[in-house]
């Protein structure tokens, strides 16, 4: 994985500072933490395994009709997640193999309780379902955000993002530092032609599961 000040050294590169005299790491940071969210979200969009995750099993009691952020008492959400996938529920007590897959489905339900949920809305950051007639478990699969970039020694998880990275972040600096709008352009250029190769190279190896899709977003100068 590639280190922070790698994507840091491409951005100076980009802006003919590799002395670092005005683009130094301080400067450059918030631009790179833009670029990495900005990116990370477009792996998201995109279909991509890089961020999936799975929670722990949650119990929910037979009278919750919802997994929020914030809960009390609990359930609550993992706070990493960023969208649910899919989501499985199993009666308190059964093995993992009785997991059975829940249906996405437009909330809200009309639903007498039953033994199982087995329906779910994902509705302005909460996750609903029907009452149960017990207590049951429910387990998460998700998109999760990854580990916020905090300084240039930082890891980045994302596997060949160094130009991309690099090449946003020149391109935010060109524009909102330098208010040079044609270097900015061109970084830009760079950063959609990386994230073209990044994303098709991802997509090709990703697991066949099932996620909401958007269009590709080109970047522009500002």
């Amino acid at each position: 994985m590639p280190l922070a000040i790698v994507a840091l050294d491409e951005a100076r590169l980009l802006l003919n500072d590799v002395g670092a005299k005005l683009a130094t790491n301080a400067v450059l940071l918030p631009f790179l933490k833009k670029a990495f969210r900005e990116l990370q979200q477009n792996l998201v969009d995109n279909g991509v395994s890089t961020a999936r995750a799975t929670s722990a099993a949650i119990t929910v009691p037979a009278a919750i009709t919802g997994i929020f952020f914030t809960a009390t008492p609990d359930p609550e959400l993992p706070p990493n997640l960023l969208y649910p996938i899919e989501l499985d529920e199993k009666l308190v007590g059964q093995d993992d193999i009785n997991y059975t897959r829940m249906t996405e489905s437009v909330w809200p339900l009309d639903l007498t309780a039953e033994t199982y949920r087995r329906f779910w809305a994902w509705n302005q950051d909460e996750i609903l379902f029907p009452a149960a007639t017990g207590d049951t478990i429910i387990r998460i699969r998700y998109w999760g955000s990854l580990p916020a970039i905090a300084d240039e020694t930082t890891n980045i998880e994302i596997t060949d993002s160094e130009t991309f990275l690099g090449s946003r972040t020149a391109a935010l600096a060109a524009l909102v530092i330098r208010k040079d709008a044609e270097l900015a352009s061109a970084c830009a250029g760079d950063a959609n032609q990386a994230l073209g190769i990044l994303l098709s190279t991802a997509v090709k190896n990703r697991q066949a599961n099932p996620v909401r899709r958007r269009k590709f977003r080109s970047f522009v100068g500002r």
